[in-house]
């Protein structure tokens, strides 16, 4: 019964969010026919922006969740909205038990998508960065396939009816990789890698549209501190 009211709200808001960004928007989808027939699955995707969350939810018409940061869980109002949208924490300053890696699998178990992004963290030119093993760690654990999204813009800044295109490949399983819940990150690179493989390759070959390589207005703070280092060293 609590599935059902779960995912009763999650369409009833998917639906809201679908008519406010589509009058915005081009969005398009291409390769929804290779997310597997499953119950629980993790969507790993590249990230552009904060909107990144709410296009992976839209591929798939089935409860979706994602971890983001403690902070935007202390902003009224916004707190409640992300968290019925099936947000979670990545921290949980109040709580020293917190574990975000067993909030992760408790949700999958609960039939339940999830999205990661194994950068990291946003890359605002366009570009695929380097993966970390997190997400093969979870999907071992907890036995479900891993499906790599390619998130493209036609603009590195994002305005009225710029053009979206999310990109779905073939999915991941990690029992073809031999990996189990004790396997350790160095057996998990192999998947990992051919992960980041398929998205860097949905992201950046074969472009579906003509894109405008303008500068980032809104880098991320890795990024900002990467260009201070840089400026800093040349200074130097």
């Amino acid at each position: 019964m609590k599935y059902r009211f779960v995912s009763a709200v999650y369409h009833f808001l998917c639906f809201i969010v679908r008519l406010a960004l589509l009058p915005v928007y081009s969005i398009r989808f291409e390769g929804r026919e290779n997310i597997p027939d499953v119950d629980s699955a993790i969507f790993a995707s590249n990230h552009r922006s904060y909107l990144d969350p709410v296009l992976t939810a839209l591929t798939k018409p089935h409860p979706v969740c994602f971890v983001a940061k403690e902070s935007l869980f202390k902003t009224p109002g916004f707190s409640h909205l992300i968290r019925a949208l099936g947000a979670f924490p990545s921290t949980w300053s109040a709580d020293p038990n917190y574990n975000m890696a067993e909030e992760a699998s408790k949700r999958l178990k609960n039939k339940r998508y999830m999205t990661i992004f194994p950068e990291g963290t946003r890359h605002t030119d366009g570009k695929v960065g380097r993966g970390k093993t997190g997400v093969c760690v979870l999907a071992a654990k907890s036995g479900v396939p891993v499906v790599p999204v390619g998130i493209i813009f036609n603009s590195n800044n994002l305005h009225f009816r710029s053009k979206i295109c999310v990109r779905i490949g073939k999915p991941f399983y990690p029992e073809e990789y031999g990996l189990t819940a004790d396997s350790n990150p160095l057996e998990m690179k192999k998947m990992k890698d051919d992960i980041m493989s398929s998205i860097k390759t949905m992201v950046e070959e074969n472009p579906p549209f003509e894109i405008i390589h303008d500068e980032p207005k809104h880098k991320s703070s890795r990024e900002k501190a990467r260009e201070e280092k840089n400026r800093s060293s040349k200074e130097n």
